[in-house]
Formats: C-alpha cells, sequence, structure tokens
C-alpha cells in the first residue's frame, strides 16, 4: 500500500502546471487532495469533472488569492468542511515567474509593492505558520512542501525578484529543520531547474529567457517523482531542499560548501545572455525598457 494512502493534502497554486501534476500523482497514490487556486487552468477543470462527484479518494477546489491572509486562514477552514480535519501534507506552491509577472525591471509598477514577493515569499511564510498550528492544535505529525528553484543559488541580474524570492525558500526550509524533532513536522523544498510548463511554453514574458527549442526543460513528471519522494521518505529529513537538474538526477543543497546546480536544466541559455545585454543597453540609454516601459 502507498505510503500516502488516506492521507491528505492541502496545495496551493494547484490549477495548473508543477503543482496540479501533483495534485494528480497524490490523488492516484490514494491521498485526498484540496485544490486552493485563483483558478483552474481547462486542463485542471477537465481532469476534475472526469473524476465525478464520487471520486474516492475526493478531489476538491476552493477558490484562493493566496496574497490575503484571510483567505488563507479560510482555506484550512474549507478543507475541513470539504475534506475533513488537518491536511497531512500542505504544499504552498502557488507562484510566479518574473518573466511573467511585474518585477524589478518592470515600471507598470509604479508603487514598486513589487506583488511578487507576496505571492513567492509572504504566502508560503503565512501558510507555514498556520499549517504549523493547526497541525500542533490537532496533536498531529505533517510535512510541508516548499517549492524553491536552482535560482536560490544562480544571482540573476534579470530575475533579481524571482531569484531574491526563490533563495528566501530555501533558507526558509533550512530555518525550519528543528521542527522535525520537535513536533514531527517535516518542512522540505524541492528546488527544480526549468521545468516544461505552459507558463514557460506559452508566456511572451517567459519568452524573453527561455527558448524551449533549444534549452533543455524536465519533464514535470520527474518533479513531481522528486516532490512524492519528499513527502514519503523520511531519509530526507526536516530542512532538506532536494534539487531536480535532470532526468534522475537529484541531490541535496547543502548550504555551505555545495557544488552548484548540476544537470542539463540549470546550465547557461543564450536567451538570458541577451536579456542581460539588452538590460545593459536600456541601463545606458540605449534602448527602450523590453521589461515593461520606456522609464528606468
Amino acid at each position: 500500500m502507498s505510503k500516502l494512502a488516506h492521507k491528505t493534502a492541502l496545495v496551493t497554486g494547484g490549477g495548473s502546471g508543477i503543482n496540479l501534476e501533483l495534485a494528480k500523482a497524490l490523488r492516484d497514490k490514494g491521498c485526498a487532495v484540496l485544490i486552493a487556486d485563483i483558478a483552474l487552468t481547462p486542463t485542471a477543470a477537465a481532469w476534475l469533472k472526469s473524476l465525478g462527484n464520487q471520486a474516492n479518494p475526493q478531489v476538491v477546489f476552493h477558490k484562493t488569492d493566496v496574497t490575503s491572509l484571510d483567505q488563507l486562514v479560510e482555506v484550512f477552514e474549507a478543507f475541513d468542511r470539504k475534506i475533513g480535519g488537518v491536511p497531512d501534507i500542505v504544499v504552498p506552491g502557488a507562484g510566479v515567474y518574473e518573466g511573467s509577472f511585474p518585477g524589478f525591471w518592470n515600471d507598470k509598477d509604479e508603487t514598486l509593492n513589487y506583488g511578487i514577493l507576496d505571492i513567492n515569499v509572504l504566502h508560503p511564510i503565512r501558510m507555514t505558520r498556520i499549517a504549523i498550528r493547526k497541525m500542533r492544535e490537532a496533536k498531529k505529525p505533517g510535512t510541508i512542501l516548499h517549492l524553491s528553484s536552482i535560482t536560490a543559488q544562480k544571482p540573476s541580474v534579470v530575475l533579481p525578484l524571482y531569484a531574491v524570492s526563490k533563495a528566501a525558500i530555501s533558507q526558509f526550509v533550512r530555518c525550519m529543520a528543528p521542527l522535525d524533532e520537535m513536533c514531527g513536522i517535516r518542512v522540505v523544498g524541492i528546488a527544480p531547474g526549468l521545468v516544461d510548463t505552459p507558463l514557460l511554453r506559452n508566456n511572451s514574458g517567459s519568452q524573453n529567457h527561455v527558448d524551449p527549442s533549444q534549452d533543455f526543460l524536465l519533464p514535470p513528471e520527474e518533479v513531481v517523482k522528486a516532490m512524492v519522494a519528499l513527502l514519503t521518505d523520511t531519509k530526507y529529513a526536516g530542512g532538506t531542499v532536494l534539487e531536480v537538474g535532470d532526468i534522475g538526477s537529484w541531490r541535496e543543497v547543502h548550504i555551505l560548501g555545495d557544488a552548484g546546480p548540476q544537470g542539463r536544466s540549470t546550465r547557461a541559455r543564450a536567451k538570458t545572455t541577451d536579456a542581460t545585454a539588452k538590460l545593459a543597453k536600456m541601463l545606458l540609454g540605449d534602448e527602450m525598457n523590453v521589461f515593461g516601459s520606456s522609464k528606468l
């Protein structure tokens, strides 16, 4: 029997991409899932419809804006109503890529609020605190799985807020390591390279930095396989950040003396070099801001 059989999970960002594939894998292994997202993609909606109302294990959708603290609190209440109790697994997976969302170099964000940080940093930290509180109130162990990236180790002048957000998540996971021994709550992280998702293939902003015809993109199922391993294999202690750089190539990322990202999906890309050159021209006043406006 699967170690995930009869377990329950709450996954934010499960309406698309890697988190949707994770939700499918969890359900296939006998785990009930609540997907919390702002909306479902047509692919996700079709999958839920195909399961039917009597699906067992259950998969339900709850509309959630992860930038709202009230809605993050409410989604745990919705979980209790729709699935029951406190989730065994919490995955604050919702996130955005700076190439597809107003970022540091995009002057359309005139307030400089940098909403990417609300989604990529504040939401998973808040979600973790709420989950810990709920798990301790229920006197149960649990696993909280965060989504980092190889970008946590690869500073990028083109995508600085994305890099900062993922570095913050990796370090936050490590900060939570003692909870494993303290109270049986494992906080772990996955750090993939480039993943073949609709966001990278279909978003014009992402295509400033990624060329799907030239760059190696990880199959989502490879990342999901590693995520499931983190959720089920206790050899991955709390505080583990697991890099997925290639098919069959996983490694733990160490805070000191680490060799750096490994594998085909982690290598330098021509379009990133081009974007860096365009940024340099923009800063010198030779080119309009291709990242959002003509202002600097």
